[in-house]
């Protein structure tokens, strides 16, 4: 009688563990579809916003660009939420090619008023995020499981694998 008790808490236990986390699995989506819904219409305002800059007679072209390239930016996080809620992941590579675009946008920007260190921190800023798409993407096959590329991966030479041979016959 007291192993059945103990095996029927243990299911109630499981049972409202399964519960639980269906709930804050629900909650999770419906932050990232208000975040999504959030962006849609921040990308709507954007556009409206390079509309009535493109009507004016006095804009300068690095405005327009910074607008155009920030209507991409947020294009992506909208791409990436949407990738969120159907894949139930975060695509790292489009992640980092965001960052790479939101950063290129401040260069365009802000660059003819940069000093020599500031140059030298984006350049290195921009030189990691290029490594950090890189190397998932074209080194790994898969970014979750982390499993080499054949053309990476170690291949002992044909010289070792003989004197392996040799050297267990003896």
């Amino acid at each position: 009688m007291g192993n059945e008790d103990k095996q029927s808490t243990f299911l109630e236990e499981a049972k409202l563990h399964k519960k639980l986390g269906a709930i804050l699995e629900f909650i999770e989506d419906l932050i990232v579809l208000v975040l999504t819904i959030f962006i849609f219409i921040i990308s709507l305002v954007a556009i409206f916003d390079m509309g009535i800059s493109l009507l004016k007679k006095d804009t300068k072209v690095y405005t327009l660009i910074a607008k155009f390239i920030y209507i991409f930016i947020l294009i992506e996080l909208f791409r990436l939420t949407i990738i969120y809620l159907k894949e139930r992941r975060i695509d790292t590579s489009l992640m980092v090619k965001t960052t790479l675009i939101a950063v290129l946008r401040e260069i365009i920007i802000k660059a003819p008023s940069f000093k020599l260190p500031e140059y030298i921190g984006v350049s290195v800023l921009a030189a990691t995020l290029a490594l950090m798409y890189y190397i998932p993407k074209y080194i790994f096959i898969s970014e979750s499981k982390f499993e080499l590329r054949e053309k990476f991966r170690y291949k002992p030479q044909t010289k070792t694998r003989r004197l392996l041979f040799i050297k267990g016959r003896k």
